[in-house]
Order: C-alpha cells, then structure tokens, then sequence
C-alpha cells in the first residue's frame, strides 16, 4: 500500500544510498572487491549493502566493464529496494513523542522513507508513561514507502473507585430480649421478698426453739428456696437477655422462652428455657 502525505507527524528514516562518491576514489582491487561483495549481498538479499557496494564501483575511477556492470545493478536496487513510512499515533491522535525501534534498534535518520531489507520486520513504538505498540510487517522487493502506522491505545482511566456500603441499621429488638429483661426483675424482686420473708421467718423460729412446730419451719425453708430459685431465674434471664441484645440482629432467627413452676418431693422448684 502506498503511504499518504503525513508529513507534519510522520516518523519517518531513511538510510542514504551507497551511491554516495567516496571521497577518495578506490583503486582498481577496491572496485572489484565492491562488485564481488555486491554479489554475495545480493545473493543473501541484502539489499541495502548490495547497494552500497555498488556504488562504490560505480565510481568513474572504476575500470568501465566493472563501473557499467556495477551502474546498472545499482540503477536496478533503487527501483527494486523496499521501504517504508513509519506513521506514529497516540490514542489515534498523530504524534511526533514516541520513541521507535526497527528490529529492536533506534531507526537511523527521521525524515524521508526508511530503506529495509526484504523479509520480516519488527516495528515498536513506546510511549513514556510504558504503553507500547507492535508490528510485524514482511516487506518484498519493489515494495515503496510503504506505510506503517504504530497506533498506541490511549491510556485506560483508573476505575471508579466505589464507595463503601453503608452499614446496615441494627435491627429491631426482639421481644424476647424485652420479656427476658421483665423476667430478671421479677426474678431479682422474687429473689428480695421471698429472702426477706424467710428472713423474717428465721427469727421467729428463735423463739421457740427447740420446740417449734414443723411446719413453721418448712415455711421458712420454703421462702429461702424460692428466693434461691427466684434468683437463679434473674440470673439466666440476664445472661440470655444480654446475649440476643449484642447478637447479631440481622440474622432472623426463631426465638421463643418458658418459664414455669413445678412441685416434687423435695419441694418447690422452677423450670425455665429459651430457644434462639
């Protein structure tokens, strides 16, 4: 494909035909050694110091059999030799600020068409911050200024960085937290009245000791007992009440409780549970 006019951003190289006169003029082995390694680039397809070697015995100090031999094959790799136009881009945009490389190595001039052997070529452009481009490109004899645009994408803006979630609003009490709190203070007021009671009983019974009747004294016994069990109930009551409060609320759970009162014949006791 034939390059365009991108004169004003293209990166372009150019390496400066062997045709150039010597300063000095090469003596007569001079010439055919040039016309002999001429050959031999030629045979290895390259190209460009084919050319440089003739035109070295194209020189007039030449002998003219080798000077015309070395004159055409020269006038033939002008036409024949490729090259290309190397077109850089950032983000699409033309750009003259990227560094470029030709097989891993800086291009040799920056202006005009870059003369390249035929084959496989590798061309790079790097940007400052890092981004990079590549392209591999297979060049053949007679292709001209061949147009290669090294297009680096723009760079990527950062993600959006989210904001973190709101905590969620604790959840409602359960009302077994509520019934459990009624629970510890009956308890603890159960606990005061009936250890107040038993109390009081106990200072009765010093009266009449050792001769006082049975049934006074399991009265007494009785209100201890009940305090006991009284404050036992406040006691767990709590301690679960406190532990559905601080509990992770915002995961349903089926909770529920029972307190109750049962007789055996040790005398009075209470029964009480939850489940959560």
């Amino acid at each position: 494909m034939k390059a365009r006019p991108f004169a004003a951003f293209c990166l372009t190289v150019v390496l400066c035909p062997g045709a150039s006169a010597e300063d000095k003029a090469p003596t007569k082995p001079e010439c055919f050694d040039a016309h002999e390694r001429a050959q031999v680039a030629l045979k290895g397809e390259k190209l460009r110091a084919a050319k440089q070697s003739y035109g070295i015995c194209a020189n007039a100090a030449c002998p003219k059999l080798v000077r015309t031999e070395c004159e055409a094959g020269l006038a033939r790799l002008v036409a024949t030799t490729p090259s290309v136009v190397i077109v850089t881009l950032d983000g699409g945009k033309p750009s003259s600020r990227l560094e470029v490389s030709i097989d891993s190595a800086p291009p040799e001039a920056s202006s005009g068409a870059l003369e390249l052997d035929p084959g496989a070529h590798v061309f790079r452009a790097k940007a400052s911050d890092g981004r990079s481009v590549e392209k591999r490109v297979t060049l053949s004899a007679g292709q001209r200024e061949v147009e290669v645009r090294l297009d680096i994408p723009a760079p990527t803006a950062p993600a959006p960085v989210e904001p973190a979630p709101a905590p969620a609003p604790p959840g409602k009490l359960s009302p077994v937290v509520w019934v459990l709190g009624g629970v510890a203070v009956v308890g603890l007021g159960g606990f005061v009245g009936f250890g107040l009671s038993g109390k009081s009983q106990e200072g009765d019974l010093d009266s009449c000791k050792p001769s006082c009747r049975p049934s006074d004294v399991d009265s007494m016994r009785r209100s201890y007992l009940l305090a006991d069990i009284s404050l036992g109930v406040a006691m767990v009551a709590a301690g679960v009440g406190g532990y559905l409060y601080f509990k992770d609320r915002k995961r349903p759970a089926e909770q529920g409780m029972f307190v109750g009162a049962a007789a055996d014949r040790h005398g009075m006791g209470a029964r009480f549970g939850a489940s959560f």
